[in-house]
Formats: C-alpha cells, sequence, structure tokens
C-alpha cells in the first residue's frame, strides 16, 4: 500500500509534463505553419494630390471670362445700335420727304381756291362802298377790308391755310352787313353780335381797356401801340377784346387787324 501511495504523485507529475510538453509541441506547429502562410503586408501607396491653383491665377481667369463675355454683349448692342441708327436715318428721311410731298400738295390744292376766294371778297367790299350802310355796320365793314388786306399778305407768302381763315372772318362780317337779321340787338341804334371767329388785331395807339362799350366806363388797364388782342364781339363802335385772360372793350378807331401774322 505505501508503494501505491508513493508511485501516484509520480505518475500524475509524469502525465501533466507529458501533456505539457505535447501542447508546447502543438504551438510551435501553429506557430511555425502561420509564418509558413503569412504573406507580407504592402507598403501603402502615396498619391500626391494636384496642387491647387493659386487665388491670384483663379482670379485672373474670372477675370478674364467676364471680359470676353463683356466683348461679347458690347459687340452685340453695337450691332444693335448701328442698326437702329440706320432705321431711324431711313425714318427721317422718309418722314422729310413725306412733309415736302403733303406741303406740295396743300400748295396745289389751295392757292387757286385761296385766290378765287380773295378775289370774290373784294369784289363784295368795292360792292359794299357803292351802298348806303348804318353807321355802326361801317366799323364792321373796316374790319373785314383789313382782314382781306392780312389774308393777300398772307398769300404771297404761300400761308394759304391762314390767309383762308381771314377770309372767312372778313365774309362773317360782311355777312353780318348784308343780312341784319343776323345780328342780336340790343336797341334800335347799336347792334351787338358775336364773331363766330374771333378776330386777331392790334392796337394803332396806346388805349384803355374798358369794363363796358362807354368812353366813362372804368379803365381796366391802359394798352400800349401794337398790342395783340382777340376781337370776338361788336356794339356800335366798340368791340369787346380778351388778352392775357381779361376782357373788356375798346374803340374799334384805335384797332387794325394784325399783318404777317396767323390768327
Amino acid at each position: 500500500m505505501k508503494f501505491l501511495f508513493s508511485f501516484a504523485p509520480t505518475f500524475s507529475t509524469r502525465l501533466i509534463n507529458s501533456l505539457l510538453t505535447r501542447f508546447t509541441l502543438c504551438l510551435f506547429t501553429l506557430s511555425l505553419i502561420g509564418c509558413a502562410f503569412h504573406e507580407p503586408v504592402p507598403n501603402p501607396i502615396t498619391v500626391t494630390a494636384p496642387e491647387a491653383p493659386s487665388q491670384d491665377e483663379g482670379l485672373r481667369k474670372e477675370i478674364d471670362r467676364l471680359e470676353k463675355i463683356i466683348a461679347e454683349k458690347d459687340k452685340i448692342i453695337n450691332n444693335q445700335n448701328i442698326r437702329q441708327e440706320n432705321q431711324a436715318q431711313t425714318l427721317q428721311k422718309v418722314n422729310k420727304e413725306a412733309t415736302r410731298t403733303q406741303i406740295k400738295l396743300h400748295r396745289l390744292a389751295t392757292k387757286p381756291s385761296t385766290a378765287s376766294a380773295i378775289a370774290e371778297t373784294e369784289v363784295i367790299l368795292e360792292n359794299l362802298k357803292q351802298v348806303q350802310i348804318p353807321a355802326a355796320d361801317k366799323i364792321l365793314q373796316v374790319q373785314a377790308h383789313h382782314l382781306v388786306e392780312t389774308a393777300s399778305v398772307l398769300f404771297t407768302q404761300d400761308q394759304f391755310a391762314s390767309a383762308m381763315n381771314y377770309i372767312a372772318q372778313a365774309k362773317h362780317l360782311i355777312d353780318l352787313i348784308t343780312h341784319p337779321g343776323n345780328k342780336k340787338t340790343s336797341d334800335e341804334n347799336n347792334h351787338f353780335f358775336e364773331f363766330n371767329t374771333p378776330i386777331q388785331l392790334h392796337t394803332r395807339t396806346n388805349v384803355n381797356l374798358r369794363t363796358s362799350p362807354s368812353a366813362d366806363a372804368k379803365v381796366i388797364s391802359a394798352l400800349k401801340k401794337d398790342t395783340a388782342v382777340s376781337a370776338n364781339a361788336s356794339l356800335g363802335s366798340w368791340l369787346r377784346v380778351h388778352l392775357d385772360q381779361k376782357q373788356g372793350w375798346l374803340f374799334s378807331a384805335g384797332l387794325e387787324a394784325r399783318e404777317n401774322n396767323d390768327p
């Protein structure tokens, strides 16, 4: 029995040592196998990035690009301006030609009729001189004569439209003389009537613009010689005139038709 107990520890120790030896051999073997199949780790590849352009170079490129765009736009604008100038010149030339043509046609169309109207009115006025007419109508006769004279002057200046306007006013005055029923009467001696077309006159001398057709009426303002007025009515020897937003009465002897001016 003592022998058995003394042998047991020895056997256990040997067994443990044997197992440890085998385990160590296994680990060693595995280590060798791992070394045999271990691939070397490749060296990392270093990629060199291209150098970024400097800030100044980027600005120069952007400026060049913008300058090209501006140059292209300027070229387009210049071409458009040239086309517009050519069109404007062509249009202006056409308008001038059209205006000259209209003026020429106007002269050809109105010159004979204006000459005929002036001659006809002059004949009527000459016939009125042979007729006894009221004193109030003599003022109208004188004014009509001045209007015809002015129309004749305008005719020589080829202002046919203006001449016809004066003739129309003269004919209106003649009509009032020859047809008394067309007048608005205020009493038996004086006749008040309004002109269909205002008569452009100017003062012969310094005169007073009055509030009513009377030498005793209040003076509105004093008018100097050659003051332009527009007569729109008559009462006896007085004419109602308008100027500078004022209206009053002037004695007809101090007025005459304006010459060398459009009505």
